[in-house]
């Protein structure tokens, strides 16, 4: 059976009514909304500071930073033994693989981690003569595992865990350079 032409579609609104109009919002909502929102607008321009302090961090971030700045030294060290005594490179490239890879796991552990270069990086270290690059690397590496060792009371257990893990590469990279003619 063909539809009426002059019925229209029950779905479709019928034709030439004009629709009701929607209903305004109270005054009263409206100054509400306004006055809410007006505080958050001026606390917007101020910017973190309206905020107040920021809390100090934990002693898990002081640690860490700490032990971030001296993975970047112990790299430091490293480039230099190596320019120093390029016969040492072979020898030497594998711990230093270990330290970047320390490095990446400890920045990891950061909520903001910093970038590559930033400004508490340490400075170049001269190349070392290659008689004492070993020696200087075996003691930076005993004084680094102890380092580490010291913190693990003061930080929560899962950092404490890696620091000890790190602490441990250090002392068995310490014992290698050892073997190799590194006496500190």
């Amino acid at each position: 059976m063909p539809a009426d032409p002059r019925r229209p579609h029950p779905r479709q609104p019928p034709p030439n009514r004009p629709r009701p109009p929607r209903p305004r919002p109270p005054r009263r909502s409206v100054l509400a909304a306004v006055a809410m929102a007006l505080p958050l607008l001026a606390a917007g321009c101020k910017g973190v500071g309206a905020l107040g302090t920021p809390p100090r961090p934990l002693p898990d971030v002081a640690v860490l930073d700490h032990a971030i700045t001296a993975e970047k030294l112990m790299i430091t060290r490293y480039h230099a033994a190596i320019a120093g005594s390029p016969g040492q490179a072979a020898f030497l490239a594998p711990l230093l693989a270990q330290h970047q890879d320390h490095l990446a796991r400890l920045a990891s552990r950061l909520l903001e981690p910093k970038p590559a270069d930033a400004a508490r990086s340490p400075a170049a270290t001269p190349a070392f003569p290659p008689a004492s690059a070993l020696t200087v690397l075996h003691g930076a590496e005993e004084d680094a595992a102890d380092a580490l060792v010291r913190h693990l009371a003061e930080v929560t257990p899962s950092l404490a865990q890696l620091l000890a893990s790190i602490a441990a590469s250090e002392a068995s990279h310490a014992l290698l350079l050892r073997s190799r003619g590194g006496t500190g």
